[in-house]
C-alpha cells in the first residue's frame, strides 16, 4: 500500500508561528492520525519557508545573521508541533542542503524542457505577498490581503512560461472534479484560470536580494521564494538526490493541506511546475478557512491576535485540539471565543464525555464487581458510517457530532434503564446488560476520538478495561466491530477525565 503523503503549507520564517497555523497543524495531524488508525502508512511533514526579501529585511533589522534568524524561527515552528502534540514525520527547512539540491534539479529539468527563459520585467510587486501583481489583482489600487500599494519594480529575471499550461490545466481541472476542495475554493481557481494565465518571474537579480538559491548556472539570480518554497514537497522524499530519492514511494502527495490566502499559488502554479518538470501532480490541494475572534478578524491594532503558546497554555492542549476540530470548519472559517471555549469544555468534555465515564466505571465497580460483564448485542454500525465518511471528507467538525451523538444517547440509556435501580436487584443480568453497553460503546468512542484526543482515548482505554496496547493489535476493520471489550476485564477508575473548569 502506498503511504499516504500529507504535507502541510511551510511556515514563512519572518515572525513565531500564529494561530491559523496551529489549526492547519491540528487538522494535519488529527487526518494523519485518522489514517495511521486505518492501518494505511502515513509521511507526515511540515517545515518553514526561510528564503525572500522580508525575512532578509527582518534579519537585517534584528542585527541577526540571517541564517541564525531563520533557524531560531524553526525552532519555535518545532516547539508548537510538540506543544500540540502533532505527529509528523518529517521537518524540513528549505535552507537546508537536501532542500537547495532538489531545486537545483528541479530547476534545470524545467529549464532544459524549454519552459525557462530571461528578459527585462516591469511592474507592481507586493512585498508583503512576495509575489508580482497585475492592475487586476488590486483593489483601489492595493493588495487586498495586505491593504498596501503595491512597488513599482524593474529587474532582468527568469521567466516561467506559465501560459504553455493554460489548456493542460483546463483539462486537469475537467478530469479532476476534486481537485480542489471544498467546491466554493476550487470556483476560485478556475475563475482564476479563465481569466487567463500570464508568464511568471520565478528568479530575482543579487542586486535586489541576495538571500535565496542561486540559479543553477547563473550565480547573478537567485530563485524567487514561491519557486523554490512549492519545491519541499518534493525535497522532502529526497526528489532528485541519488541515495536518497524515494519519489516513487511517496509522490504523488495525497493531499496538501493548505489556507486559503494560498490557494491559487497550490492550485495553479504549482500543478504547472509540475508538468512542466514531467512530474505527477498531486492528488488534492485541500484549503481551509480563517479564525476570527469574537467575530473580529484578528489585528494586532485591535490587540485580538492570539498565541497558540499562550493559548495551549491557557486552554491545555487536548481541550484546545478538540474545540478548534468541533467549532472551525475546515470548509470555512470559524470563530474562537474564550467564553465558547469555556461552554465546549464544560458542556462536551467535563459533563458528556466524562461524566459517562465516571458513571459507567463506578457502576461497573459498585455492581458487578469491578468487571466488565458478558457480551450483548448493540448496533453501533450507523455511528462508524458517519463517522468515517465525514473524517475523509476532512468534515472533522461533522465527526465529532457523530461521536457526541453516541454519548448523548449512552446519557441517555442510563437515565431511561436506571441502572442504580437495576443493580440492587439480586440477579445482575439486567444491570449487566446496560454496563455492557455504556463501557463498550466507549470503546468505540475512545476510537473516534483518538486523531482530536489521543491522550484522552489511550486514559479511555485504561478505565474502561482494555489497553492502546491490547487495542492496537487490532486493524479499524476489527476494532470497530461490536463486542471487542472482554468480558471479566477489570475496570480502572482513574478520576474525572476532563474536570471541569471555572475560567
Amino acid at each position: 500500500m502506498k503511504p499516504f503523503y500529507l504535507t502541510t503549507a511551510i511556515v514563512y520564517a519572518n515572525a513565531d508561528p500564529h494561530i491559523g497555523f496551529a489549526l492547519e497543524l491540528v487538522y494535519a495531524d488529527v487526518l494523519a492520525r485518522y489514517t495511521r488508525m486505518t492501518g494505511r502508512p502515513v509521511k507526515f511533514v511540515t517545515g518553514t519557508d526561510e528564503h525572500g526579501q522580508k525575512i532578509a529585511h527582518k534579519a537585517d533589522e534584528a542585527g541577526q545573521d540571517r541564517q541564525t534568524f531563520v533557524n531560531a524561527i524553526a525552532d519555535r515552528v518545532r516547539a508548537l508541533c510538540s506543544t500540540l502534540d502533532i505527529s509528523n514525520d518529517d521537518f524540513i527547512q528549505t535552507t537546508q542542503g537536501r532542500h537547495k539540491r532538489s531545486v537545483a534539479v528541479f530547476w534545470k529539468r524545467v529549464m532544459d524542457a524549454g519552459f525557462i527563459y530571461k528578459r527585462a520585467y516591469k511592474g507592481l510587486y507586493c512585498v508583503g505577498c512576495e509575489s508580482f501583481k497585475t492592475e487586476k489583482d488590486l483593489v483601489n489600487g492595493k493588495c487586498p490581503d495586505h491593504g498596501k500599494a503595491p512597488e513599482s519594480f524593474e529587474d532582468e529575471n527568469y521567466f516561467f512560461k506559465l501560459t504553455a499550461f493554460e489548456n493542460k490545466l483546463k483539462a486537469l481541472y475537467e478530469q479532476r472534479p476534486d481537485f480542489v476542495i471544498p467546491q466554493t475554493k476550487f470556483n476560485e481557481v478556475r475563475q482564476l484560470l479563465a481569466s487567463g494565465l500570464e508568464d511568471v518571474s520565478i528568479s530575482r537579480s543579487r542586486k535586489v536580494l541576495d538571500w535565496g538559491i542561486p540559479v543553477p548556472g547563473d550565480e547573478s539570480q537567485v530563485v524567487y521564494v514561491w519557486f523554490d518554497a512549492l519545491i519541499n514537497y518534493l525535497s522532502a522524499v529526497g526528489f532528485g538526490r541519488e541515495g536518497e530519492d524515494e519519489t516513487a514511494m511517496y509522490w504523488p502527495a495525497d493531499l496538501h493541506m493548505v489556507g486559503k490566502e494560498i490557494n491559487r499559488f497550490h492550485s495553479v502554479l504549482w500543478p504547472c511546475m509540475l508538468m512542466a518538470a514531467g512530474v505527477e501532480v498531486p492528488h488534492q490541494v485541500g484549503v481551509h478557512g480563517w479564525i476570527t475572534v469574537d467575530g473580529q478578524k484578528m489585528s494586532k491594532s485591535v490587540g485580538n491576535v492570539l498565541d497558540p503558546f499562550e493559548l495551549a497554555q491557557r486552554c491545555g492542549v487536548e481541550p484546545l485540539r478538540y474545540f478548534l476540530m468541533r467549532e472551525i470548519p475546515f470548509h470555512g472559517d470559524g470563530d474562537f471565543s474564550h467564553a465558547r471555549f469555556l461552554e465546549r469544555y464544560n458542556n462536551d468534555l467535563a459533563n458528556e464525555l466524562g461524566n459517562l465515564l465516571n458513571r459507567a466505571v463506578a457502576m461497573t465497580e459498585r455492581y458487578v464487581e469491578g468487571k466488565v460483564p458478558a457480551v450483548v448485542e448493540y448496533d453501533i454500525r450507523p455511528h462508524w458510517t458517519e463517522y468515517r465518511s465525514s473524517m475523509e471528507d476532512l468534515r472533522f467538525a461533522d465527526a465529532l457530532t457523530t461521536v457526541w451523538r453516541l454519548v448523548r444517547e449512552m446519557n441517555k440509556l442510563i437515565d431511561d434503564r436506571e441502572p442504580w435501580k437495576l443493580g440492587k436487584l439480586e440477579d445482575k443480568t439486567a444491570v449487566g446488560e446496560v454496563l455492557y453497553v455504556l463501557l463498550e460503546t466507549l470503546r468505540h468512542v475512545a476510537w473516534m476520538i483518538m486523531p482530536v484526543l489521543p491522550r484522552a482515548a489511550l486514559a479511555m482505554f485504561e478505565q474502561i478495561g482494555t489497553s492502546f496496547e491490547a487495542e492496537a493489535k487490532m486493524a479499524l476493520s476489527e476494532a470497530c466491530k461490536w463486542g471487542g471489550l472482554a468480558p471479566g476485564s477489570r475496570i480502572k477508575a482513574n478520576g474525572p477525565l476532563f474536570p471541569r473548569r471555572e475560567s
